[in-house]
């Protein structure tokens, strides 16, 4: 059906895995690889903590679990080096008492969520298509992982050092052969520290996320969309906006309710909804229990990481991964391997087929892609809604909590390491492009609510996001 496909749009959430959120979907009549409910991994004390499907939107995980390179080689290998013959995928509770300091908090990573508790994300893994072999693109943090979906590559890099200046990306491939795509965001976007996009062209490729909706409605969607989920809670002139890319300890159900609008302002139009591509994701594992050992991997071929040496070679562990259109056939599971530069091969294939040398590095241009399961000779005439989360009273303290969340919750609470980087590439960008008054130097947020008021205030000043007046 790529004939039929005009628009392909990517909502790529935060550092959670597929066991972690979509594991117990798994039955005789859904056959996913997920999970049995007898899979276990050992803590410190040698005692098997078997998995659970209690996971709670928020409190889980106040110690945010490593997924640092040495971190994630730990939880596959149980060893820093990356190295053994298995058993694979045994250290994860043992590599979160690293962060916990406690035995008995450890076991809180194989903490996973039933299904109804997610009903966004299960209504459409089940309605339409579930990959149960998308991999992060490398065993590590964040910032690598993004560079890999805009950029194929993260440069030789596994940390989450901000320097991505000079990436080359697939906005701009699609830019040079007259294909348009857009960057949706809210607060933050990994597109900021790119020079190309955040510091050279913001107004062209950077819109706010109502404009997507907006978009939607219009059928006036660009070819290609990326949406980034808001990352710092905010709360200000009694208006609360949370944090909806649910990195732990983010509130899940406010990511529940994104998924839920991006795919509600997709359906709203049948033109749109008749001719895109919806890919709902999440950028690594963030420390959480998966059971699958990551397969090996085509490297980008623009260089290794000399410390800690990798190769890139291998993939990251496995993440939630859902697509949507109405020519994909209800209950449909996907079982080919798939990292995030699968995105970047499919944009390609679909909008820039029959041009030469399109791909970016080694790593897309071997990359599968994901359109072959979109086998409907018609789309669909239904579409399907997702209903309220199950687990009633936990769900209205959620949403009860919401209000206050940002003021009390997280209002002095310190930044992650993700908004620290975030906060470094923004206030990189006002010093380059604002005129700044060396009377009124910046002051540098120490809080989650200081930097979502001060990322609010530099956008107003650089008007990111506004498209440039004719």
């Amino acid at each position: 059906m790529a004939k039929d496909i005009k628009h392909l749009v990517v909502l790529m959430l935060e550092n959670r895995s597929f066991d972690h959120m979509l594991g117990f979907l798994q039955s005789s009549s859904y056959q996913i690889d997920g999970l049995t409910g007898n899979e276990t991994n050992p803590d410190s004390a040698g005692t098997q903590i078997k998995v659970s499907n209690d996971a709670r939107y928020v409190g889980d995980l106040k110690n945010d679990p490593g997924h640092d390179f040495i971190s994630v080689n730990e939880q596959i290998f149980g060893n820093s080096q990356g190295t053994g013959n298995g058993p694979y995928m045994q250290g994860f509770v043992r590599s979160y008492e690293a962060q916990t300091g406690n035995v008995a908090n450890s076991h809180r990573v194989m903490k996973c969520f039933r299904p109804g508790r997610l009903p966004a994300l299960t209504t459409l893994a089940k309605e339409f298509a579930v990959c149960d072999r998308w991999f992060a693109s490398v065993p590590g943090p964040t910032l690598p992982n993004r560079a890999f979906v805009y950029g194929a590559t993260s440069q030789g890099r596994v940390n989450m050092s901000p320097n991505y200046l000079s990436l080359k990306t697939i906005f701009e491939k699609l830019t040079e052969h007259g294909v348009s795509s857009k960057i949706y965001y809210t607060d933050w976007t990994f597109a900021i520290g790119v020079k190309h996009i955040g510091i050279d062209n913001p107004t062209k490729y950077f819109r706010f996320y109502d404009d997507f909706k907006n978009d939607c409605k219009k059928n006036k969607l660009p070819a290609y969309s990326f949406i980034e989920p808001r990352y710092y809670d905010l709360a200000r002139k009694g208006v609360t906006s949370p944090a909806s890319d649910q990195h732990p300890d983010h509130n899940v159900f406010n990511g529940e309710k994104l998924i839920k609008e991006v795919y509600d302002a997709v359906k709203k139009n049948k033109d749109t909804w008749e001719s895109t591509i919806l890919v709902i994701t999440y950028d690594e594992h963030g420390g959480l229990f998966d059971h699958v050992r990551p397969p090996s991997a085509v490297p980008p071929g623009d260089g290794d990481s000399p410390t800690p040496l990798f190769k890139f070679d291998r993939l990251g562990v496995r993440v939630p991964a859902v697509i949507v259109s109405p020519y994909i056939p209800k209950g449909t599971i996907v079982h080919d391997v798939f990292d995030h530069t699968s995105v970047i091969a499919t944009a390609r294939k679909l909008f820039l087929a029959g041009k030469p040398n399109t791909w970016l590095t080694e790593r897309d241009r071997n990359a599968n892609t994901f359109e072959a399961c979109l086998t409907l000779a018609t789309p669909r005439t239904d579409k399907p809604s997702i209903p309220e989360p199950s687990g009633s009273a936990e769900t209205m303290a959620a949403a009860a909590s919401t209000k206050s969340q940002a003021t009390k919750s997280n209002g002095d609470r310190k930044l992650s390491e993700l908004q620290q980087v975030g906060l470094v590439q923004m206030i990189s960008l006002e010093t380059q492009k604002a005129k700044k008054n060396s009377q009124s130097p910046t002051i540098v947020p120490k809080t989650e609510q200081e930097a979502a008021k001060y990322l609010q205030e530099v956008q107003a000043r650089l008007k990111l996001g506004t498209p440039a007046k004719k």
